[in-house]
């Protein structure tokens, strides 16, 4: 009889003494803004006898210790290390749980709505007198963002070259290639027919849009709404990022950490129809278009051709998939088999 009541009253005490004690917990991902310090409440939630200590600096020149892509990690024991620095700290009134936090350290930009703009347009009286300003023309139109969304570097020794006036001159310049340093032809023309050809290299970095994961994700995962978050991110040209409005039905190849950004070295898209599913299938010639159910015979892909069955008749046809619930059918898609062969 004693046994049965002492139970009970440990697991009480035991309940209100964590009910006393501070709980820090590390979240998986944290995003702070470049120049500003980390402090714990910015990398952890905290609870109970926790909370008080929200202002403590982790770090405080974190940029000094990210890597070129602005990450860092801060581990439970940088957490402990500095608590155990305060005075009013008990480690025996705090549990700490978690292990590492990413740490992505972003610039201030604008809201994101603010920065999806129209496709600029250069008008050839708003391009400067330089050759800089050609260059910087060209870019705009190429990659369809305005000059404040680019970051654009040269070298030191195309000074000249860039500040060359072009008044009297027709000027021709075309990328080279799509990288972080691209090569730019420049090719100019006089009244007189002379030809001046040239070459610069400008380092590029465009602002996008990009997507984030808020957790860890395995590869075969389907991202769901919670798994992502989006972030501005200055990119090389060439980096394969995947836009937001791109994300959906995305299947995960690989393996990816929390706070990386996703590319399509990550990800492929997931079926959007699976075997058995019931989809309106448009059947397409010239100009008419008729729209009839069937059932899928295999799941696919948008962009896959996979087999279907109509709800009513006989037979067995090849449409592409388009979307979730539909596929379409181009006039002369050849039969494959009747019903029962």
């Amino acid at each position: 009889m004693i046994t049965r009541l002492v139970i009970p009253l440990i697991a009480l005490l035991t309940a209100c003494t964590s009910l006393a004690q501070g709980v820090v917990t590390l979240r998986p991902v944290a995003r702070i803004e470049l120049g500003s310090p980390i402090t714990l409440g910015d990398v952890a939630l905290l609870s109970g006898e926790a909370e008080p200590f929200k202002s403590l600096v982790i770090d405080d020149q974190p940029s000094d210790r990210a890597g070129a892509d602005r990450r860092l990690d801060i581990t439970l024991d940088d957490i402990r290390t500095k608590l155990a620095s305060q005075a009013e700290f008990s480690a025996g009134r705090m549990t700490l749980r978690g292990e590492t936090c990413r740490v992505i350290l972003r610039t201030r930009t604008a809201n994101a709505a603010d920065t999806i703009k129209a496709r600029p347009t250069v008008s050839p009286d708003s391009v400067g007198a330089t050759v800089k300003d050609h260059i910087e023309a060209k870019l705009v139109q190429t990659f369809g963002v305005p000059i404040d969304q680019l970051q654009l570097t040269y070298q030191d020794n195309e000074a000249a070259l860039l500040a060359s006036p072009t008044e009297g001159w027709a000027v021709d310049v075309q990328p080279i290639g799509s990288s972080d340093t691209m090569p730019m032809r420049i090719t100019m023309y006089d009244a007189r027919g002379n030809i001046r050809d040239e070459t610069a290299r400008v380092g590029v970095r465009i602002l996008r849009q990009v997507v984030r994961t808020t957790r860890a994700l395995r590869r075969g995962d389907t991202l769901e709404r919670e798994d992502y978050e989006t972030d501005a991110a200055w990119l090389a040209p060439d980096v394969p990022f995947i836009e937001p409005t791109a994300v959906g039905a995305i299947r995960l190849r690989r393996n990816i950490g929390a706070g990386e950004m996703l590319t399509t070295a990550h990800a492929e898209q997931a079926e959007v129809i699976k075997r058995g599913d019931v989809v309106s299938v448009h059947v397409i010639s010239g100009t008419i278009v008729m729209r009839s159910p069937a059932r899928a015979l295999a799941s696919g892909r948008v962009g896959d051709t996979i087999e279907f069955e109509p709800l009513q008749g006989e037979g067995r046809f090849m449409a592409q998939v388009k979307a979730p619930g539909r596929a379409v059918v181009v006039t002369g898609a050849t039969t494959l088999t009747g019903a029962n062969g």
